[in-house]
Protein backbone atom coordinates (compact mmCIF):
# COMPACT_ATOMS: atom_id res chain seq x y z
CA UNK A 1 0.00 0.00 0.00
CA UNK A 2 3.16 2.15 0.15
CA UNK A 3 5.01 3.24 -3.25
CA UNK A 4 8.57 2.13 -2.71
CA UNK A 5 12.17 3.61 -2.82
CA UNK A 6 13.89 1.84 -5.66
CA UNK A 7 17.29 3.68 -5.01
CA UNK A 8 19.45 6.56 -4.16
CA UNK A 9 22.36 8.15 -5.50
CA UNK A 10 24.14 11.42 -6.34
CA UNK A 11 25.64 12.63 -10.21
CA UNK A 12 27.39 15.85 -10.48
CA UNK A 13 26.65 17.13 -6.52
CA UNK A 14 22.77 16.77 -6.83
CA UNK A 15 21.01 14.42 -4.77
CA UNK A 16 18.60 11.86 -6.43
CA UNK A 17 15.91 9.13 -5.07
CA UNK A 18 14.73 6.76 -7.63
CA UNK A 19 10.79 5.38 -6.91
CA UNK A 20 8.36 3.34 -7.86
CA UNK A 21 6.28 4.46 -10.94
CA UNK A 22 2.50 3.69 -9.72
CA UNK A 23 -0.27 3.22 -12.71
CA UNK A 24 -3.69 4.61 -12.36
CA UNK A 25 -5.73 7.80 -10.78
CA UNK A 26 -5.55 9.99 -7.89
CA UNK A 27 -7.78 10.24 -5.36
CA UNK A 28 -8.19 13.43 -6.86
CA UNK A 29 -9.02 12.21 -9.90
CA UNK A 30 -11.67 9.73 -8.99
CA UNK A 31 -13.74 12.50 -6.56
CA UNK A 32 -13.50 15.47 -9.40
CA UNK A 33 -15.02 12.60 -12.02
CA UNK A 34 -17.52 12.42 -9.26
CA UNK A 35 -18.29 15.96 -8.53
CA UNK A 36 -20.21 17.12 -7.06
CA UNK A 37 -21.78 14.16 -5.71
CA UNK A 38 -19.87 11.98 -3.11
CA UNK A 39 -18.60 8.55 -3.73
CA UNK A 40 -20.89 5.45 -2.43
CA UNK A 41 -20.52 4.96 0.65
CA UNK A 42 -18.68 1.54 0.51
CA UNK A 43 -16.18 2.83 -2.14
CA UNK A 44 -15.39 5.57 0.28
CA UNK A 45 -14.74 3.36 3.70
CA UNK A 46 -13.03 0.68 1.07
CA UNK A 47 -10.47 3.16 0.07
CA UNK A 48 -10.12 4.52 3.79
CA UNK A 49 -9.55 1.59 5.30
CA UNK A 50 -6.46 1.16 2.58
CA UNK A 51 -5.22 4.08 3.62
CA UNK A 52 -5.79 3.46 7.42
CA UNK A 53 -3.82 0.27 6.59
CA UNK A 54 -1.10 1.97 4.64
CA UNK A 55 -0.46 4.67 7.48
CA UNK A 56 -0.67 2.14 10.39
CA UNK A 57 2.16 0.52 8.39
CA UNK A 58 3.91 3.43 8.63
CA UNK A 59 3.04 4.59 12.52
CA UNK A 60 4.72 1.20 13.23
CA UNK A 61 7.96 1.89 11.59
CA UNK A 62 8.20 5.48 13.00
CA UNK A 63 7.27 7.05 10.19
CA UNK A 64 4.51 9.82 10.05
CA UNK A 65 2.77 11.55 6.55
CA UNK A 66 1.92 14.12 7.12
CA UNK A 67 1.23 15.05 3.81
CA UNK A 68 -1.91 13.24 3.07
CA UNK A 69 -4.40 14.55 0.50
CA UNK A 70 -6.66 13.15 -2.58
CA UNK A 71 -3.44 13.70 -4.61
CA UNK A 72 -0.80 12.14 -2.98
CA UNK A 73 -3.72 8.85 -3.03
CA UNK A 74 -3.28 6.23 -6.01
CA UNK A 75 -5.92 4.48 -6.56
CA UNK A 76 -4.70 1.33 -8.92
CA UNK A 77 -6.20 -0.25 -11.85
CA UNK A 78 -6.85 -3.09 -9.63
CA UNK A 79 -8.82 -0.94 -7.31
CA UNK A 80 -6.36 -1.18 -4.53
CA UNK A 81 -4.84 1.93 -2.97
CA UNK A 82 -1.37 2.80 -2.68
CA UNK A 83 0.10 6.10 -0.41
CA UNK A 84 2.89 8.22 -2.49
CA UNK A 85 5.03 11.20 -2.13
CA UNK A 86 6.79 10.91 1.45
CA UNK A 87 7.98 14.63 0.71
CA UNK A 88 7.27 16.01 4.37
CA UNK A 89 7.66 12.53 6.12
CA UNK A 90 9.10 12.57 9.90
CA UNK A 91 10.87 10.04 11.22
CA UNK A 92 9.76 9.24 14.54
CA UNK A 93 12.78 10.74 17.20
CA UNK A 94 14.84 12.61 14.42
CA UNK A 95 15.69 16.37 14.94
CA UNK A 96 14.19 17.24 11.37
CA UNK A 97 11.80 17.10 8.91
CA UNK A 98 12.68 14.37 5.64
CA UNK A 99 13.13 16.57 2.57
CA UNK A 100 12.12 19.98 3.94
CA UNK A 101 14.38 20.48 7.57
CA UNK A 102 13.59 23.93 7.75
CA UNK A 103 9.90 24.22 9.16
CA UNK A 104 7.55 22.15 10.89
CA UNK A 105 4.88 23.69 9.05
CA UNK A 106 4.63 21.36 6.03
CA UNK A 107 1.32 20.35 4.33
CA UNK A 108 -1.53 20.99 2.37
CA UNK A 109 -3.69 23.29 4.36
CA UNK A 110 -7.39 21.82 3.51
CA UNK A 111 -6.56 18.63 5.05
CA UNK A 112 -3.47 19.79 7.81
CA UNK A 113 -4.30 19.46 11.07
CA UNK A 114 -4.41 22.62 13.53
CA UNK A 115 -1.41 21.79 15.46
CA UNK A 116 0.92 21.84 12.00
CA UNK A 117 -1.01 24.99 11.13
CA UNK A 118 0.18 25.93 14.83
CA UNK A 119 3.76 24.79 13.69
CA UNK A 120 4.25 21.87 15.33
CA UNK A 121 5.57 19.24 14.13
CA UNK A 122 2.52 16.93 13.64
CA UNK A 123 2.73 12.86 13.93
CA UNK A 124 0.02 10.48 14.43
CA UNK A 125 -2.97 12.51 15.32
CA UNK A 126 -2.01 14.95 12.32
CA UNK A 127 -2.20 12.05 9.67
CA UNK A 128 -5.59 10.95 11.34
CA UNK A 129 -7.04 14.09 10.80
CA UNK A 130 -6.58 14.43 7.20
CA UNK A 131 -7.95 11.05 6.95
CA UNK A 132 -10.01 12.09 8.73
CA UNK A 133 -10.56 15.22 5.95
CA UNK A 134 -10.41 12.86 2.86
CA UNK A 135 -13.30 10.67 3.86
CA UNK A 136 -15.76 13.44 4.95
CA UNK A 137 -14.83 14.80 1.64
CA UNK A 138 -15.35 11.42 -0.26
CA UNK A 139 -19.14 11.32 1.37
CA UNK A 140 -19.81 14.89 1.38
CA UNK A 141 -18.41 15.79 -1.81
CA UNK A 142 -16.44 18.50 -0.51
CA UNK A 143 -14.16 19.95 1.90
CA UNK A 144 -15.49 20.95 5.41
CA UNK A 145 -13.84 24.28 5.01
CA UNK A 146 -13.52 26.75 2.18
CA UNK A 147 -12.55 30.28 1.90
CA UNK A 148 -11.65 33.08 -0.48
CA UNK A 149 -7.48 32.46 -0.03
CA UNK A 150 -5.40 29.80 1.42
CA UNK A 151 -5.00 31.67 4.38
CA UNK A 152 -8.44 31.67 4.92
CA UNK A 153 -9.15 28.19 4.88
CA UNK A 154 -5.72 27.53 7.28
CA UNK A 155 -7.47 29.99 9.70
CA UNK A 156 -10.71 28.37 10.16
CA UNK A 157 -8.91 24.69 11.19
CA UNK A 158 -7.09 26.65 13.66
CA UNK A 159 -9.82 28.86 15.08
CA UNK A 160 -13.09 26.18 14.88
CA UNK A 161 -14.73 22.37 14.73
CA UNK A 162 -15.77 21.61 11.28
CA UNK A 163 -19.01 21.45 10.51
CA UNK A 164 -21.17 18.34 10.49
CA UNK A 165 -21.03 15.81 8.07
CA UNK A 166 -24.73 15.35 7.71
CA UNK A 167 -25.32 19.24 7.38
CA UNK A 168 -23.98 18.08 3.69
CA UNK A 169 -25.06 14.32 3.44
CA UNK A 170 -27.88 13.90 6.10
CA UNK A 171 -28.29 10.55 4.43
CA UNK A 172 -25.16 8.53 6.22
CA UNK A 173 -25.91 6.50 8.95
CA UNK A 174 -24.91 8.65 12.48
CA UNK A 175 -22.40 5.74 13.40
CA UNK A 176 -20.36 6.75 10.35
CA UNK A 177 -20.84 10.43 11.00
CA UNK A 178 -19.61 10.17 14.38
CA UNK A 179 -16.35 8.10 13.12
CA UNK A 180 -15.71 11.09 10.44
CA UNK A 181 -16.18 13.76 13.25
CA UNK A 182 -14.16 12.41 15.75
CA UNK A 183 -10.86 11.86 13.51
CA UNK A 184 -11.18 15.74 12.33
CA UNK A 185 -11.91 17.16 15.95
CA UNK A 186 -9.62 20.62 16.29
CA UNK A 187 -8.53 19.26 19.64
CA UNK A 188 -6.18 16.20 19.52
CA UNK A 189 -7.14 14.99 22.39
CA UNK A 190 -10.67 14.27 21.12
CA UNK A 191 -10.04 12.66 18.04
CA UNK A 192 -8.82 8.56 17.59
CA UNK A 193 -5.50 7.93 19.58
CA UNK A 194 -4.37 6.23 16.46
CA UNK A 195 -5.14 5.38 12.90
CA UNK A 196 -5.91 1.63 13.83
CA UNK A 197 -8.14 3.12 16.35
CA UNK A 198 -10.42 4.41 13.73
CA UNK A 199 -9.78 1.61 10.98
CA UNK A 200 -11.21 -0.93 13.77
CA UNK A 201 -14.33 1.27 13.84
CA UNK A 202 -14.95 1.49 10.16
CA UNK A 203 -14.83 -2.06 10.03
CA UNK A 204 -16.86 -2.16 13.10
CA UNK A 205 -19.61 0.47 12.41
CA UNK A 206 -22.33 -1.78 14.29
CA UNK A 207 -20.42 -1.61 17.62
CA UNK A 208 -19.92 2.06 16.89
CA UNK A 209 -21.92 4.38 19.85
CA UNK A 210 -23.89 7.06 17.96
CA UNK A 211 -22.78 10.44 19.73
CA UNK A 212 -24.20 13.73 18.79
CA UNK A 213 -21.53 16.32 17.26
CA UNK A 214 -20.81 19.47 19.36
CA UNK A 215 -18.06 21.49 17.86
CA UNK A 216 -16.00 23.31 20.96
CA UNK A 217 -17.04 26.16 21.95
CA UNK A 218 -15.02 29.22 21.24
CA UNK A 219 -13.42 31.03 24.33
CA UNK A 220 -13.47 34.80 24.45
CA UNK A 221 -10.65 36.08 22.55
CA UNK A 222 -9.23 32.74 21.65
CA UNK A 223 -10.47 33.34 17.91
CA UNK A 224 -8.73 36.17 17.86
CA UNK A 225 -5.07 35.01 19.45
CA UNK A 226 -5.10 31.92 16.96
CA UNK A 227 -5.25 34.37 14.26
CA UNK A 228 -2.76 36.52 14.80
CA UNK A 229 -0.53 33.43 15.39
CA UNK A 230 -1.45 32.16 12.22
CA UNK A 231 -0.72 35.15 10.67
CA UNK A 232 2.76 35.25 12.52
CA UNK A 233 3.23 31.84 11.54
CA UNK A 234 2.29 32.23 7.69
CA UNK A 235 5.07 35.43 7.85
CA UNK A 236 7.44 32.60 8.72
CA UNK A 237 6.47 30.22 6.26
CA UNK A 238 6.67 33.30 3.31
CA UNK A 239 10.28 34.32 5.15
CA UNK A 240 11.54 30.69 4.77
CA UNK A 241 10.29 30.30 1.04
CA UNK A 242 11.76 33.75 0.07
CA UNK A 243 15.32 32.21 1.73
CA UNK A 244 14.97 29.06 -0.26
CA UNK A 245 14.26 31.36 -3.38
CA UNK A 246 17.49 33.52 -2.50
CA UNK A 247 19.71 30.64 -1.52
CA UNK A 248 18.61 28.77 -4.53
CA UNK A 249 20.23 31.38 -6.79
CA UNK A 250 23.48 31.93 -4.94
CA UNK A 251 24.08 27.85 -5.42
CA UNK A 252 22.37 28.00 -9.01
CA UNK A 253 24.70 30.85 -9.88
CA UNK A 254 28.70 29.32 -8.60
CA UNK A 255 30.11 27.85 -11.72
CA UNK A 256 31.19 24.14 -10.85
Amino acid sequence: FVQHLLNVGEERQDHYLVIEYVQGKTLRQVLEEHAPNPLPQKEAIRITLQICDALAYCHEHGVYHRDSKPENIMILDDNNVKIIDFGVALLEGARRVTWRGLSGTVGTPDYMSPEQLRGERGAAGSDVYAVGMMLYEMLSGRTPFEGENVFAVMNQHVSQDPPSILKFNPDLSPELATVVMRAIRRDPSKRYTSIDEMAHDLRNLDEVKPVPYQPDKERPGGRYRRAVYLILVIIAICLVIIAFGVLAQLVHGVPR
